[in-house]
Formats: C-alpha cells, structure tokens, sequence
C-alpha cells in the first residue's frame, strides 16, 4: 500500500489494516534510491500474502536490500529468515534483539506465555534468522540519501529500539511498539515488559523531533507525528501510564 513517494506500508495484520496475515506488525518500505530499506518483517506465516502487496505496488522483492528490526517479539521478527533467504538482504538489529532472533531463543521473547495465552496459535513455529549487523543506539547509518539512527527504547520489551530515519523530504520515526497514535504504548504482564523503563523511553522520544509516526500497529501519522509523543509525555509528567493499546 503506497503512503507516499519512497514509503509503503506492506505488511499490516489485525492490527492494523487487514493487509496480510492476522498477526503481522505493521512493516514498512523506505525507499533509497533503487533500494527499499524494510522495517520488521511479520509473523511470517503467510509471505505470499506480502508478495501480493509488493506485487500490487510494482516492488520487486530484491530491491529490499535491508531489513531493521525492532525488537524481538514473533509478530515483528518471525518472518526476517523467509526475507533473508528470500532476497539476500541484511538484517540489522540491535544486541538482544539480534542474540534472541538469531538462536530462536522462544523464552527471551516471550513467545510462549505468548501462545500459552492464545495470542498465537499453538502450532505457531518461530524461524530463527542470522542477524548480520548489530547496530549500536547513537550511530548514524547511511544508505543512499537516507541514514537511519537507532534509538534506545526499552520498556515494551528490554530489547526494544526504534529508528529514526532521515530522508530527502522527511524525518520519520519507525516506533515499533514503543509509541501509538493518540500517546498510546503498549504493556503485557510479560517478564521482558518494564513500566518504569517504558515512562523513560516516553521521555527520550519527547525530546526527539520528527515529521512522521509509523508504528507497529494500528494506524499511523503522516504530519506533526511528534505530537504523539507529547501526548504520551503529558500522563508520564503527571505520574501515570499512557493508555495501552493491549
């Protein structure tokens, strides 16, 4: 689904836009020149489902040359070995995130309390995925005209990182579960899911500028996507918990 020039939007599950399968994230395209830069990957049950939206906006599958995940829960890093193995791309993701995905480590990402509490299906199987670069919070990653800056963002999880992508016309926040439409974030009574570290992320990211919201679920902000921040910013200055969209 075409967001705009060099932006698409090609997974989307039941939360979010019915796109593909049911319990996909929301994965997105940045494009750099001939390449597209793809942010998470989806549950990966269902890649054809993916195909037909790549098809349907005229993408071929090889032009994604890189694949940025965010944390390691399934709905957003189960399909990156299908995408790896598929179109040679590189996958990049920050330590924990890459230690847990690589080694299929379920436990570290709470996949089975995940199933045990019907959010998958118990015939769920997760495929591990070599990560080829780690990235480090802070750096600047260039690619083409378009450099993307991983940020820090615990809380949803102890992994958890969002990017903040620079291109020519927009400065762009790939948020993951970390901020929602609307000041939203997302708890779980899992182990990984840490309150106290959530309300300091919602701090970093107030500090942050940047034009667009793209998050792992529900819908998305195209102008003034900062001001989601803020709104979560304003129940954490007052000592409370942003709404959660679970």
């Amino acid at each position: 689904m075409r967001i705009d020039r060099g932006l698409h939007l090609v997974m989307s599950g039941g939360g979010g836009f019915d796109l593909t399968d049911a319990f996909d994230c929301n994965v997105f395209l940045v494009g750099s020149g001939e390449e597209w830069l793809m942010f998470d990957a989806g549950a990966g049950r269902d890649p054809a489902g993916a195909a037909a939206v790549l098809a349907e906006d005229g993408i071929d599958p090889m032009s994604i040359r890189h694949l940025f995940l965010t944390h390691g829960h399934a709905d957003h890093s189960g399909g990156a070995a299908h995408w790896r193995d598929l179109a040679g791309l590189t996958v990049h993701a920050g330590q924990q995130t890459a230690a847990m995905v690589a080694s299929g480590d379920e436990n570290g990402i709470s996949l089975g309390r995940a199933r045990a509490a019907g959010v998958y299906p118990m015939d769920y199987v997760y495929s591990p995925c070599p990560v080829d670069h780690v990235v480090v919070p802070g750096e600047s990653i260039r690619i083409g005209d378009v450099s993307v800056q991983p940020i820090a963002t615990p809380g949803h999880s102890h992994d958890h990182i969002s990017y903040v992508v620079t291109t020519p016309t927009r400065r762009l926040l790939l948020g993951g579960d970390a901020l929602f439409h609307g000041g939203k974030v997302a708890i779980q009574d899992i182990e990984d899911c840490d309150v106290s570290a959530y309300c300091r992320t919602i701090r970093t990211l107030a500090t942050i500028e940047f034009d667009a919201l793209l998050p792992g679920h529900l819908t998305f902000s195209l102008k003034d996507g900062h001001r989601h921040a803020k709104a979560a910013l304003t129940y954490v200055e007052a000592l409370h918990i942003p709404p959660s969209i679970i």
